[in-house]
């Protein structure tokens, strides 16, 4: 018998989602989740700091956790899986050691933050980021084109300055630094060793400055520049990266045991979130796709030939055969999206939890579904009563850059804002000129994209948000004047994991054939109103008057 089917894995933010796929006919078979146990409790975490800290035991338990009961949905058809594919958020960078170990999995760092995975969206870095965006600016090679002509603080170097910076003993015991979405497939495969470990293309080249228009990564003066103390973890990491479609080595005898699979599964090489969501929701050229989630992101793809050698000022990433092989990739997006309006919905809940948080009367399991029952109904009032409000262009208006600015124009030092308030200003108002606000980061995006050419006949959304809100979708689809059909798929980046695994297991010869069979339809389109068309360009330009206001008084990082 034929073996059809695939496993895609997703790492996301907060858990792990896993989909088991017939690759031969694009249907699904079973899904999991599994939640991040430390991560739920908060810890390593202080937002204050933006520090967002992930203990390596999250993702191993996380991963067992989800594939178990991922297969025992159906372990009919466990004997016929053939090749397993993931994604993780990324740049999710942690100190290792000469084993590929996390340090934070000795008990001498066992609740050492710094000895952890260091979340995407930790900015912790900040500093750093300043420092290597300005040797970029003094180096006669810009390493930074391909992201904007910046480099950011959710980016690997600027993390891993921050962490060797951070403790002598750290320093002292890291022996190389390892990606997330490049540790999962090491563990899978039973890979120890660093000199055989495989980076993912994407991740290296849109967050690692590895580009093959100079060999590899940068050279060494370059890094001695910035601080020598890189230098160490540069020699360890291999100077070549392998896209989505490519194997990363078989299923280890220890993890087919645990599994119930065979050893001769193959384990393909690791990918950014992102792209796979791309991926599994059917992007092409001209074709884009929004990924909504805690952030957001919107990838697009281009031939080489019509890019013409020219780098697009301000995207986030520009990555030749990123996302798709043979294709030009690019990734701009919000730092923030999902997490604006969880802040909001914190924020309205507040009371409510420390009220529940005295009430002896309750277990933990019942305060917590208490708690997450609350804030569901805030999101879903405020939405319904939202939408029902009446056009004002003097109602209060909103900047989203709580977790600073991606694109056009990175900035992780903006602060997000609330503008035009009165004391008859309303709850539903406020998450109005929210939602709106996160509405006008895309406009911005689409404005700058276009003019550089890149033009997005069709836009496809995925992500929670994207299914769950329709108010929110409503306002994307008014405030840019875009069309935007929404997926089907409820895991798209697991279902794009699912497609590369199909290639790695060599059910197809590429993505895209993969893709036309894989990929779920639509079910959902949002159309622009164009009776909106001027209240809205009117908003935008208190939008982007405030944008000049916060930058003014955001000073770079020193």
């Amino acid at each position: 018998m034929a073996r059809s089917y695939v496993i895609g894995l997703d790492f996301g933010s907060d858990s792990v989602r896993a989909v088991l796929v017939d690759a031969a006919t694009g249907e699904q078979a079973a899904e999991s989740v599994c939640n991040y146990a430390r991560w739920g409790e908060g810890l390593y975490c202080d937002p204050e700091r933006m520090q967002f800290r992930q203990h390596p035991k999250d993702y191993l338990e996380a991963l067992e956790t989800v594939l178990v009961r991922l297969l025992d949905q159906r372990r009919d058809i466990a004997p016929q899986v053939c090749a397993i594919s993931l994604d993780f958020t990324a740049s999710t960078p942690c100190l290792a050691d000469s084993r590929l170990k996390p340090l934070s999995l000795q008990e001498r760092y066992a609740e050492n933050p710094d000895a952890m995975f260091v979340l995407w969206k930790d900015h912790t870095g900040e500093k750093e980021a300043a420092e290597i965006s300005r040797a970029c600016a003094e180096s006669a090679t810009n390493y930074s084109k391909f992201t904007g002509n910046h480099y950011s603080s959710e980016c690997f170097w600027s993390k891993v300055l921050h962490l060797l910076r951070s403790d002598e003993g750290l320093r002292r015991d890291a022996y190389t630094v390892v990606e997330a979405c490049d540790w999962i497939p090491a563990v899978l495969t039973g890979n120890d060793d660093p000199s055989k470990a495989r980076m993912g293309h994407c991740c290296a080249a849109q967050k690692m400055f590895w580009s093959r228009e100079w060999g590899g990564f940068p050279p060494r003066e370059f890094f001695e520049r910035i601080d020598p103390v890189l230098l160490p973890i540069l020699d360890t990491l291999r100077p070549d990266g392998y896209t989505c479609d490519k194997p990363y080595g078989h299923l280890s005898a220890e993890w087919a045991s645990r599994l119930g699979l065979g050893a001769d599964v193959v384990v393909g090489t690791g990918n950014v979130d992102s792209h796979q969501g791309a991926i599994g929701a059917g992007v092409a050229c001209g074709r884009g796709v929004m990924n909504l989630g805690t952030s957001a992101g919107v990838m697009a793809v281009m031939p080489p030939q019509e890019l013409g050698g020219r780098v697009i000022d301000g995207v986030f990433g520009q990555v030749e055969s990123g996302i798709l092989p043979g294709l030009v990739g690019f990734e701009v997006g919000l730092s923030a999206f999902g997490d604006v309006f969880a802040w909001f919905r914190r924020i309205l809940s507040y009371p409510t939890e420390r009220i529940l948080a005295r009430d002896e009367s309750l277990t933990p399991q019942q305060r917590e579904r208490l708690i997450k029952e609350t804030g569901d109904d805030i999101l879903r009032t405020l939405a319904e009563d939202a939408a029902a409000l009446p056009l004002r262009e003097d109602a209060p208006f909103a900047t989203d850059w709580l977790n600073g600015r991606r694109s056009p124009a990175p900035n992780q030092r903006l602060w997000g804002s609330l503008m035009g308030l009165r004391l008859s200003s309303s709850a539903p108002e406020l998450y109005y000129a929210l939602v709106e606000s996160t509405a006008f980061a895309f406009r911005a995006i689409f404005e700058h994209l276009e003019g550089n050419g890149l033009r997005l006949q069709s836009l496809i959304g995925i992500g929670g948000i994207s299914q769950k809100s329709p108010f929110v979708m409503q306002m994307l689809a008014d405030a840019t004047g875009k069309r935007i059909e929404v997926s089907s798929c409820k895991q798209a980046a697991a279902l794009g994991s699912a497609i590369c695994a199909s290639v790695v297991g060599g059910i197809y010869p590429d993505i895209e054939s993969a893709q036309r069979v894989m990929c779920r339809p639509t079910i959902r389109t949002y159309e622009p109103d164009g009776s909106k068309a001027g209240h809205f360009g009117r908003r935008y330009a208190l939008y982007r008057a405030a944008d000049a206001f916060t930058c003014s008084l955001t000073e770079p990082a020193e």
